[in-house]
């Protein structure tokens, strides 16, 4: 038999079906490969949408990891399998499971019999070799090292997803490698948060339950398949049937867990010391420049500063440096902000703890049972103080370190403790910096290797912190860096250090697309750019994008704060900060539905218009919740080429009307970012505020852009809120049906001025004139209302 074109070596693989037994609600096949050998593959439907399947090399160790899945949410359900000679039909779900004899290969069909997703037989070179590597594996010294697999792709399919990705979003022609790193920037495939998930337009969903490397070749090994080569010995995968993506990122969800929301402080803005304010002085006049130039702001956060230097991490506040951090926390708090403080989960060797931790067993190990040591990128570059150098072991930012071993429960617990003391003193959430750093051939206390372990480490170590705060502050929250499938349960995360220019925004505009497109709702990035000064204009533009992410910062190794860049930048800044704050309820009520349902705060557009193909490469704009499309200017210039998808899209600023479909260059002044309201839209502000509220929004205001008929439900923690809008030649009727009683202002924007309403409440009637401003709005006001009907005429 022909061995796979460019298969590694010792390779073997499924060649046909022996036979087969359902055992209860699992389906037991026993394969033959190319060389004897017998090989197994259970299949189970997890539910009626989504089949699991694992394959077991010969004599293979089983490894499948518990942390992805949610156990919880698997319930087999009865499989009918019929036998046709040439192979077998397993129906009783979404999908019927068809599983070729001779040559071996499965497939799966909708209830139409179109195949949606499935093995690609057809792929052979001239000389009639798979010209992709089939359903088989790899050994070195009789261990599995590979699984691999390939599947059918369309010529004109588009996937998507795979983790917070930098390159464009439709993965379809990249090779892909799911292993965390200090990705050391935003314009590469490396990535710190790496998610074996991916999604096809086609209607499925494939997830891979694995923490370790994955390789995959979308398009580029063969036009016509993508493969799959994991570095592990057993191969677990989730099939999600959608058919459209709104329900595979759902179903995702379901077996991976949804995103709690974050608590609503988080949503306002977080300014951070960054590189350049190393001490209480300099913080106090951080904090002070939010008073004197009238920014808004929730969270001040505190890179390792607060520590000593070179003792990252010993959870032990730097009194030469913050000789009075208790007064300071206290004050403030008492102005109404929370306080963010930098941690890793790595032991400086020079500090107290790691003495403490030899001791008691809670580092990872080298094979030989010695305590496994690392240089990573605090310990290979010099103290940032303004002076360059080359780093030495005497200066750089911080030592070498060891890592804590989450995989023992008692070094688990000891790291949670660490930070107790820390909340009692004040602080309120905590920035999980790193976690990329495990080698490949560390011992863990589980049994388990680097290899396995590398890219699930970060997701016990954010479970951990997040537990922690949820366990001393009463709310669940993390800042975190690294991650993988399964991290939206402990939110809200950040894309790294991109570096301060216009092609790392352009990229981190991708990446957080593309995370969104993976299952995590919530996230952010470093506002002007991590590394390097930004310019004005480059600031002013990074500043507009990310404060129409699902949280902000202002973060990076030198000054980030608006008043740092000039006059015309302090003023164009403040004024979208002042937006986002007054969008705070359409922004948490997005991110309650996004709790719900599992759907990104940023939507990037063939999320939301997957019949479009004209979406599928439009990954430099996004839907911001349901009803704004942003399009970031990613460039020196002041215009772009906007894709306005079916509808008609009012711009925010002029009100000038755009029909789709349709690519249109658009100019835009440095003041202001593109930004569009879908027709028929109802977007919930608040009156401008310099904090997050944490109490209900009273008064509510509410921006109609009026069609024929559309709805709207506002999400907040007291409850929902519908409002129902007709239009017609005559009059506008306006209906809000609410279980709280508030004062709204019903405003119009960009439309033709109405001059009075009718407002029936109950019984009673009322008129109500308009009030018109010389911003083109026109508003009436509501005085405690909960249920009523608003008939509008001009």
């Amino acid at each position: 038999m022909l061995i796979p074109y460019n298969a590694p070596n010792n390779f073997d693989w499924i060649v046909k079906l022996k036979d087969w037994k359902l055992n209860g609600n699992a389906l037991i096949l026993s394969c033959i490969t190319a060389n004897g050998w017998e090989a197994s593959i259970l299949f189970r439907a997890a539910s009626k949408d989504v089949w699991n399947y694992t394959f077991i090399p010969p004599n293979a160790k089983i490894v499948i990891p518990s942390q992805f899945v949610n156990e919880d949410y698997i319930k087999p359900i009865s499989l009918t399998v019929i036998d046709n000679g040439d192979g077998i039909e397993v129906t009783g779900t979404s999908l019927r499971l068809s599983v070729c004899r001779d040559p071996f290969s499965i497939h799966f069909f909708d209830v139409t019999g179109k195949e949606v997703f499935g093995e690609n037989n057809k792929d052979v070179d001239g000389l009639g070799r798979k010209f992709v590597l089939p359903l088989g594996y790899a050994k070195e010294n009789d261990e599995v090292v590979v699984i691999t697999q390939s599947f059918n792709l369309n010529q004109d399919e588009a996937i998507f997803g795979l983790g917070e990705k930098f390159t464009p979003l439709n993965k379809v022609g990249q090779k892909i490698t799911s292993w965390t790193v200090d990705a050391l920037g935003s314009t590469s495939e490396r990535s710190y948060k790496n998610i074996p998930f991916l999604w096809s337009t086609i209607g499925y969903g494939l997830l891979i339950n694995s923490g370790a490397r994955i390789t995959w070749e979308i398009g580029t090994e063969s036009c016509q398949s993508y493969t799959i080569k994991q570095e592990a010995n057993t191969l677990d995968v989730f099939v999600i049937y959608g058919p459209n993506p709104k329900e595979i990122l759902k179903r995702y969800s379901d077996i991976t867990g949804y995103a709690p929301v974050p608590p609503k402080w988080s949503f306002g803005l977080w300014i951070s010391s960054g590189g350049t304010y190393r001490d209480q002085e300099a913080m106090e006049k951080l904090v002070s420049g939010l008073e004197d130039y009238n920014i808004p702001a929730d969270v001040v956060h505190i890179d390792p500063w607060w520590m000593k230097w070179r003792e990252y991490c010993n959870f032990k506040w730097n009194r030469e440096a913050f000789p009075q951090i208790e007064n300071f926390i206290e004050g403030l708090h008492r102005k109404g902000l929370k306080v963010c403080l930098w941690e890793h989960p790595y032991i400086s060797i020079e500090s107290d703890l790691y003495r403490e931790g030899i001791t008691n067993n809670y580092f990872i190990k080298h094979s030989n049972g010695k305590v496994y040591v690392i240089d990573y990128g605090l310990s290979l570059v010099p103290l940032p103080d303004g002076i360059v150098r080359t780093a030495s072991s005497e200066n750089s930012w911080n030592a070498r370190v060891v890592i804590i071993d989450l995989t023992n429960p008692d070094a688990y617990d000891w790291f949670k403790n660490l930070h107790r003391p820390i909340f009692k003193d004040g602080a309120d959430v905590f920035k999980t910096d790193f976690g990329e750093d495990i080698p490949e051939d560390a011992i863990f206390f589980n049994g388990e290797t680097g290899k396995t372990m590398h890219n699930l480490y970060p997701l016990l170590y954010n479970k951990a912190v997040f537990e922690v705060t949820k366990e001393e502050k009463k709310y669940g929250i993390v800042w975190s860096r690294s991650g993988t499938a399964g991290n939206q349960r402990y939110p809200t995360c950040w894309s790294g250090d991109p570096a301060a220019d216009f092609e790392s925004l352009a990229c981190t505009i991708r990446g957080g697309l593309s995370i969104g497109l993976s299952g995590v709702p919530f996230w952010s990035n470093d506002i002007g750019g991590y590394r390097g000064m930004p310019s004005p204009e480059l600031y002013i533009r990074w500043a507009q994008f990310g404060l129409f992410c699902s949280h902000s910062r202002m973060h990076g190794d030198s000054p980030r704060e608006p008043w740092y860049f000039g006059e015309i930048a302090l003023a164009y800044v403040r004024k979208y900060i002042n937006l986002r704050y007054q969008l705070f309820p359409y922004i948490y009520s997005t991110a309650i539905e996004a709790s719900r349902t599992g759907m990104p705060v940023m939507r990037a557009l063939p999320l939301i218009f997957p019949d479009d193909p004209n979406t599928f490469n439009k990954d430099l704009e996004y839907m911001f919740g349901p009803s704004l499309l942003i399009a970031p200017i990613y460039d020196g210039s002041n215009s772009r080429i906007v894709y306005f998808p079916k509808g008609e899209w009012i711009d925010y600023h002029s009100g000038v009307v755009y029909k789709g479909t349709a690519n249109v260059r658009v100019e835009m002044p440095m003041e202001d970012m593109p930004i569009f309201v879908k027709r028929g839209s109802t977007i919930p502000m608040m009156q401008p505020a310099n904090r997050i509220p944490e109490s209900f929004i009273d008064p509510l205001i509410i921006e109609i852009y009026p069609d024929n008929e559309s709805k709207y439900i506002l999400y907040e923690d007291e409850g929902e809120t519908e409002f129902i809008c007709k239009r017609s030649d005559a009059n506008m009727v306006v209906e809000i049906k609410s279980g709280n009683e508030r004062n709204y202002f019903l405003r119009f924007r960009h439309t033709v001025s109405f001059t009075k309403a009718k407002l029936m409440s109950g019984k009673e009637s009322e008129e109500i004139l308009a009030e018109v401003t010389a911003e083109n709005i026109c508003q009436f006001y509501l005085p405690k209302l909960s249920n009523g009907k608003i008939i509008i005429t001009r």
